[in-house]
């Protein structure tokens, strides 16, 4: 069992790449793929944009190879957060999955729905370029 941690550039996003493999061949591992499903969460956490205040928009999607199989975003306050709709949509398909993060996971005031969640996954990427909310903790809670 091989555990991955490393930065990855695209001209689109920067992002942090947590994975757990049993294969520590990462040469058939595609970034563009990568870059391609963080955007997708991206693009539909908009969809809830002006009414998750005081929270960010906030999308998952959870892939199997290069298919989608669960996708989620936060809809608004004191709504299912996004990575556990992505995991109830992915149903049994989230074992072994991908999961892609428009920003970085949390636990909001000791919930931690959405962190146990991704445990579900076997890896997943986040763009941590989000402004003021990146220290890292949540990395080791799924990593």
């Amino acid at each position: 069992m091989a555990f991955l941690l490393s930065p990855t550039s695209t001209p689109f996003t920067s992002l942090f790449v947590c994975r757990l493999s049993n294969n520590s061949n990462s040469n058939s591992h595609s970034h563009s793929l990568d870059a391609q499903h963080i955007r997708r969460a991206a693009e539909i956490s908009d969809k809830s944009a002006g009414f998750t205040s005081p929270h960010p928009n906030f999308g998952c999607v959870i892939t199997k190879g290069s298919n989608v199989v669960g996708e989620g975003y936060l809809y608004a306050q004191g709504t299912k957060c996004a990575e556990l709709q992505a995991v109830e949509a992915a149903s049994e398909l989230c074992k072994g999955a991908t999961a892609y993060l428009n920003m970085e996971s949390g636990d909001c005031h000791g919930d931690q729905t959405a962190v146990s969640a991704l445990i579900k996954v076997s890896g997943f990427h986040t763009n941590p370029l989000k402004p003021g909310n990146v220290d890292g903790e949540d990395y080791s809670s799924l990593c």
